[in-house]
């Protein structure tokens, strides 16, 4: 089994029309330790200089950093450095045994632990992830005509990605699940939480996933630095695998090129940077990311 190491950088930057004269800021940005991925290097580099930093695990595990700045300032940048070894395998599609069918075992997940956690946090609706009807039509091709849980998993995210439409733009963190499924574009996020909601809403426990994918440019053309992205995935569970990643913005089964940094129920659980600033004036985002095999 071979290993491949991956450095990341990972910068966003905010310029502000007025002076900001209080920040407070929380990062998820640190990829996390798990079989087969293993973070060698982690630095961040904040300007202007934090005046308090803190680092800590929040309630899913997640490594997470805070930090206020409390001068005025008209820019904010953070710029996040990380080295991480993969082990190279082929990703395996396991059998769950477990059908939607087995009311037994579906009540067992819904009353169950994960690593401490209740697996209810990932059944119950949430901000990104309303239990709304409209995901009926939308599961019922897969439910007629497949029975167990990783099967089923397996086709909606096959689905989403022929069904949908990869459309950068179309759509904003805030826009409606509703809006994604009349529409059928939008982003890896979006899919991400189209697949969510409908596992969770026939009873298989699902998370969100935010993490960095390898990507590789045409033959014979150079790989464009900052043209990376983060990306989004999902993860199924039952009792039998464990948690199963799936990609519907790809239709793939994560392997080596998948790089997590953390999991939530949705993407406001895990946002890269978020925060609240004191101040006048708009702003402006910019963010690149670059992952680059060593």
């Amino acid at each position: 089994m071979s290993e491949l190491t991956y450095r990341i950088k990972h910068r966003t930057s905010y310029e502000y029309s007025g002076r900001i004269d209080l920040c407070h800021s929380l990062l998820h940005l640190r990829p996390c330790e798990k079989k087969g991925q293993n973070v060698v290097e982690h630095k961040i580099h904040i300007s202007p200089s934090p005046g308090f930093q803190s680092v800590r695990k929040d309630y899913f595990g997640n490594t997470t950093q805070y930090f206020s700045i409390q001068q005025s300032h008209g820019r904010l940048e953070v710029t996040s450095f990380v080295t991480v070894t993969k082990q190279e395998v082929t990703p395996e599609i396991p059998d769950s045994r477990i059908t939607l069918d087995n009311e037994a075992q579906l009540s067992e997940m819904a009353n169950g632990f994960e690593s401490g956690i209740p697996l209810l946090n990932f059944l119950e609706p949430s901000c990104a992830c309303p239990n709304i009807e409209q995901l009926d039509t939308f599961l019922k091709p897969t439910i007629i005509s497949k029975h167990e849980i990783i099967e089923i998993a397996h086709d909606l995210m096959s689905r989403i990605f022929t069904d949908f439409t990869y459309l950068p733009g179309a759509t904003q963190v805030s826009t409606p699940l509703i809006d994604v499924l009349a529409k059928k574009h939008g982003v890896c996020q979006d899919f991400a939480h189209v697949m969510i909601a409908a596992l969770r809403r026939i009873g298989i426990p699902a998370r969100y996933v935010s993490g960095y994918l390898e990507t590789v440019p045409p033959p014979g053309q150079e790989k464009l630095q900052g043209a990376d992205a983060t990306h989004a995935w999902v993860e199924a569970y039952t009792p039998k695998t464990g948690w199963v990643g799936f990609d519907p913005t790809n239709d793939q089964i994560p392997g080596h090129q998948h790089i997590k940094i953390c999991h939530g129920r949705d993407y406001f659980d895990v946002q890269p940077l978020r925060g609240v600033f004191l101040g006048a004036g708009s702003q402006k985002l910019l963010v690149e990311v670059d992952v680059e095999r060593v």
